[in-house]
């Protein structure tokens, strides 16, 4: 069985707090996807050009949910109407989401020695992690010994490109470690613009809910009803793993400690 695994991250401005999410499904499932994906956008410029306002090129989370670049001057009403109908994708079609949050203070003070770019970090971290969680959730709910599954995967291009070669040495360390039970299963990793993906965008969208949900955590408030709608959905699978308190960094370090040997952190970062 093949299948493909898109990849979007989001973080706050301070660089606070950092999510990672990744949907997967068959190629048959994002082909679907892609098309009604597309068909929401385009139905949506359709109306916005009836009443002579400006298109949008595609769905950006962060611009959709603050309101600005395309999505200036559009009011709370319009975008929530926009996000709901986008939410009505994912209720045709039944794929695995992934998403994994960090909370960056908390990730460096476990590793000060890469504390210099707290991003580059967490792409190395979280792609490593990513990584096994897509094969424990294969092995759990696949049915199949995982070799027989084959999963590539895209992810949406960091800025300027500039951390594109840390996840894709992380992969390839991953993939290549010594005892790495789900090596078979990845095949290869190839950073993507989503204005040139669609399937990016819902990837977005996802990991924006993922980033949101950890800053109202973080912040003692309750979750986001956004969130509450898609996981509220029968054919929305996800598998959330949080990183926010220093137990869990803890326990993320001793693990990384353990795998030392397979996982050369200084060459990879």
């Amino acid at each position: 069985m093949y299948f493909s695994g898109y990849i979007d991250e989001s973080y706050d401005k301070k660089q606070k707090l950092f999510a990672l999410s990744c949907m997967i499904g068959k190629g048959s499932q994002f082909i679907k996807m892609e098309r009604l994906w597309r068909n929401k956008i385009r139905n949506k410029n359709d109306q916005r050009k009836k009443y002579g306002q400006k298109p949008i090129s595609r769905y950006h989370a962060a611009d959709c949910n603050a309101r600005k670049g395309e999505f200036h001057g559009w009011d709370e009403r319009e975008r929530n109407e926009f996000v709901l109908k986008l939410f009505g994708v994912f209720k045709q079609i039944p794929l695995h989401n992934i998403a994994i949050y960090v909370d960056l203070d908390q990730l460096c003070e476990a590793f000060p020695e890469y504390s210099g770019d707290r991003l580059k970090l967490a792409y190395m971290l979280l792609t490593d992690f990513l990584m096994i969680s897509i094969g424990e959730d294969f092995a759990r709910l696949g049915g199949e010994p995982v070799g027989k599954h084959k999963v590539t995967l895209f992810h949406d291009s960091t800025a300027n490109g500039k951390y594109d070669p840390t996840i894709l040495r992380q992969f390839n360390s991953t993939k290549n470690a010594r005892g790495f039970p789900y090596a078979e299963m990845f095949t290869s990793i190839t950073a993507l613009q989503s204005k040139d993906c669609a399937l990016l965008q819902p990837a977005d969208l996802v990991a924006f809910e993922a980033l949101r949900h950890a800053q109202h955590f973080h912040e003692g408030k309750k979750v986001r009803k956004s969130l509450e709608a898609l996981v509220a959905l029968d054919t929305f699978g996800i598998h959330l793993s949080a990183f926010t308190k220093q137990e869990h960094i803890l326990d993320l370090k001793r693990k990384v400690k353990e795998r030392k040997s397979q996982y050369d952190l200084s060459r990879t970062l």
